[in-house]
């Protein structure tokens, strides 16, 4: 689903009298990516990010997977824009289902407080991810009449949770956001069912975080084998992600490439199992564990490897698969979430069955075997640097505030099939 009109940066103060509120839960990688480019169009824009300080504790107590959410994990400060502010909104919650649920509440009224204690008068609210930042935003909005768009960023699986989840406040929110952007083409007609201003925008990546090397440069960096096939992959180390059917794949792999190398790249609950999987299979000169990448070698693993694989089990839009593109490394994976929309010809990549390593190690034996027009791949993926994808989202902007045809309010639109509040679809 490449952008496919002529693009233009967002124009320069095009409004110029106007603020943007943004609502979210980390700023950085997508979020920061598409919000420091718009800031250019407004006067001001204020960044609200929800943090629990309970995953401080993890600065002190071996408790791993609360480190994500620490306030340093979740805010990325580097090259902020002068008229951007960021501040978190703390949320002392337990991290419990229940807790999760009434959640949402507590957001919206955290919020408020904290809007009228900085003084913020928003024009416009953009919210990421429904629950809990945009169920906040959009009882914000509602105080305020300010109109809100809502980014649903969620993985299928956890989107599709969401959906048949049978909680109001889940459906309130999407039938109250002025407009939804959802990263995949798929979901659309799912969220059409509660707002008839809904628009696929995929995620993107920035040219500007990852050098383009030579293969050999980058292997010689790296002290890898220049005639060795290499599979590189970067992620969470979490169930969703899939790698151990990677491991388990790797296997038939090395069968056809002796050689074969997998580069794992990423931290997370399942490093300890990934582990094992790999000596109890054998494994160990074929597939190497790295853990926690620097940013400052990221491109070179992707520079250094032959094909770049995501074995998820479910996604949105992976950000990383746009950055392998971006290298002109071909994109092996599932053909989960929004990733077919993306891959739509072999020519950047293969795409199998999720959770089957022989479907996953037929693509990569394919894949080592093929020679990749890595200029071409390179070519397609200027489609979605987020230079493109914020000129579609400048343009949502522009329907709410601009009162432009296609605004909410011009929308001359049949009304759809609504579903009451509480009751699953």
């Amino acid at each position: 689903m490449p952008p496919s009109e002529v693009v233009e940066s967002p124009q320069v103060g095009r409004w110029a009298d106007r603020d943007l509120l943004i609502v979210c839960h980390n700023y950085d990688t997508f979020v920061k990516s598409q919000v420091d480019p718009l800031a250019a169009a407004f006067d001001s824009v204020t960044i609200l990010v929800r943090y629990n300080p309970i995953a401080a504790v993890s600065d002190y107590l071996p408790i791993q997977w609360l480190r994500p959410y620490r306030k340093e994990a979740k805010l990325d400060l580097a090259s902020v824009p002068e008229n951007v502010t960021v501040a978190v909104t703390p949320l002392w919650y337990l991290p419990t289902d229940r807790g999760y649920e009434r959640l949402g509440g507590k957001h919206a009224r955290a919020l408020r407080a904290q809007v009228d204690r900085l003084g913020i008068d928003p024009d416009l609210i953009h919210a990421h991810f429904t629950w809990t930042a945009g169920y906040a935003a959009t009882r914000l909005g509602a105080d305020r009449e300010v109109p809100v768009v809502l980014t649903v960023h969620a993985n299928r699986d956890r989107f599709l949770d969401e959906y048949t989840s049978g909680l109001p406040d889940v459906y309130e929110t999407w039938r109250d956001a002025d407009a939804i952007v959802r990263v995949n083409e798929r979901d659309v007609p799912l969220l059409e069912r509660y707002s008839e201003n809904v628009r696929a925008i995929p995620n993107g990546f920035s040219r500007d975080r990852y050098r383009l090397l030579d293969r050999d440069e980058a292997r010689s960096e790296l002290g890898v084998d220049p005639d060795r096939k290499v599979i590189f992959t970067l992620g969470t180390l979490k169930r969703r992600k899939g790698h151990r059917f990677l491991v388990e794949a790797m296997e038939r792999v090395v069968a056809e490439f002796p050689d074969a190398l997998c580069v794992i790249g990423g931290q997370g609950a399942t490093l300890r199992d990934l582990r094992r999987r790999v000596r109890r299979r054998g494994l160990e000169d074929h597939v190497e564990i790295l853990g926690y990448v620097p940013e400052r070698e990221v491109d070179v693993w992707m520079n250094a490897c032959d094909a770049f694989c995501l074995p998820s089990l479910s996604e949105g839009n992976p950000t990383v698969m746009f950055e392998a593109l971006g290298c002109g490394k071909p994109y092996i994976g599932t053909a989960v979430g929004g990733v077919s929309e993306v891959i739509t010809d072999e020519a950047y990549g293969l795409l199998c069955e999720p959770a089957n390593p022989d479907a996953l190690a037929a693509a990569l034996t394919e894949a080592l075997g093929r020679e990749w027009d890595a200029e071409g791949i390179r070519t397609y993926a200027d489609a979605f640097t987020w230079e493109r994808i914020t000129d579609g989202i400048e343009g949502l902007y522009a329907s709410l505030l601009d009162d432009e045809p296609g605004s909410a309010e011009a929308t001359d639109g049949t009304n759809r099939d609504r579903i009451p509040a509480g009751r699953r679809p």
